[in-house]
């Protein structure tokens, strides 16, 4: 019989980072896809310019998205998300971002896909967590947001 995973942290927290975007983000985002295909027609190049206009419409689609709100958990297994594990043996590393309004567990998996994950910590305490994983696992020497997090939050995407 299996042992039920001893929970240490649990909360509820969205998927991501949501930034509402008023309609000067799709008014600025639509004149820039716009100048680029205007662009890639003058060039000759249609299939840039296709290529630009289904860009367009995909992060449009994106960007009116608003997380859903999942269970976090970290036991003694692993993490787990949504009810899914990841074991810690699938962890390579660990690191947590804390700027005061705004608290983000960032881990590295083995996975070849999504091997970098961000799990927003909401109101529980990064130093808790942190003292607790540090046990399990390596802390990443660097504790900066990724570049994707970093043009997201810039774009407010």
């Amino acid at each position: 019989m299996a042992k039920a995973p001893l929970s240490v942290f649990k909360w509820e927290a969205p998927e991501f980072r949501h930034y509402p975007k008023n309609p000067a983000w799709y008014i600025t985002m639509f004149i820039v896809v716009g100048l680029l295909i205007a662009y890639q027609i003058i060039l000759g190049d249609w299939f840039g310019a296709v290529s630009l206009i289904i860009l367009g419409i995909i992060i449009s689609f994106f960007a009116r998205q608003t997380p859903k709100h999942v269970e976090m958990e970290i036991s003694d297994q692993g993490i787990h998300i949504s009810g899914d594990l990841i074991p810690y043996n699938r962890i390579k590393h660990f690191w947590i971002i804390d700027d005061h309004e705004h608290k983000v567990l960032n881990i590295e998996t083995t996975a070849y896909l999504n091997h970098q994950l961000a799990i927003e910590l909401e109101d529980e305490d990064a130093d808790e967590i942190r003292e607790f994983l540090i046990d399990i696992l390596p802390e990443h020497s660097e504790i900066e947001p990724t570049s994707a997090q970093k043009i997201a939050h810039r774009f407010k995407f």
